[in-house]
């Protein structure tokens, strides 16, 4: 536990709400974005605060019926590291720090290994949230970012759609560079309070959410998606 200053969060509540009353959503132009959803990632002794892993699965499966009730597109991206580039991640000086000190990342526990025996395009997705026949699946992610291996923004351009609503793991970590990389893109960004988390802490999972609503789009809760959702207009057709 950190010993140094106490920080404050500015209370930017009225702001927030400010910005996310007036953030229009128009489901024929947005997509659920779903990140690192997976089984490996998602096991039930993941290092996740209590209760905090069965609540992001549950709450994220309240979110895709949204967006499949809406007509919104739907995208998991995924990772399928091959052993030699875990191995190479492995070496990377923050993670033989870890091993040096016989620490894990998170405060919580162990990180579970996330690799897979097999070379791209033989990996089956081992999705911990359930997946329609109408979504699509990316599964060339190598690192933080949806966007960065990934054909990802070559998708959501051919379907026309312009606003991207987040949810997975890591809120910090991998929530966060994709929102970077979406916004430098000039999506509008979302992300869903209650679909995030992140097992590095719970002051990192606020901090997170913060950064992503203050900077990088918008936070929203699933009632204020779902009431927005509502009053959307019904597209007549889906955008080419």
């Amino acid at each position: 536990m950190l010993t140094g200053p106490t920080i404050d969060i500015y209370d930017r509540a009225e702001f927030l709400q400010v910005i996310n009353d007036a953030v229009p959503i128009v489901p024929a132009r947005s997509a659920v974005v779903t990140v690192e959803m997976t089984q490996r990632r998602l096991t039930p002794t993941a290092p996740f605060p209590p209760g905090v892993r069965d609540e992001l699965l549950a709450n994220t499966e309240q979110l895709l019926t949204l967006a499949r009730e809406s007509g919104m597109a739907v995208i998991h991206v995924l990772s399928a590291l091959r052993p030699v580039e875990t191995e190479a991640r492995a070496a990377m000086r923050v993670h033989r720090a870890w091993a040096a000190i016989g620490e894990s990342p998170s405060p919580y526990g162990p990180v579970p290994d996330e690799s897979v025996d097999v070379q791209d395009g033989t990996f089956q997705p081992d999705f911990a949230v359930p997946v329609a026949d109408s979504d699509y699946i990316i599964k060339t992610k190598k690192s933080l970012s949806a966007f960065y291996q990934t054909d990802l923004e070559w998708l959501t351009k051919a379907l026309g759609v312009d606003t991207l609503i987040l949810a997975g793991a890591n809120t910090n970590a991998d929530i966060q560079s994709t929102a970077y990389d979406a916004s430098c893109k000039a999506y509008k960004v979302i992300t869903i309070a209650e679909c995030v988390a992140t097992w590095f802490g719970e002051d990192l999972q606020e901090l997170g959410l913060q950064q992503l609503g203050r900077c990088q789009g918008w936070v929203l809760r699933l009632p204020e998606l779902a009431a927005k959702l509502a009053s959307a207009s019904t597209p007549t057709e889906v955008p080419t």
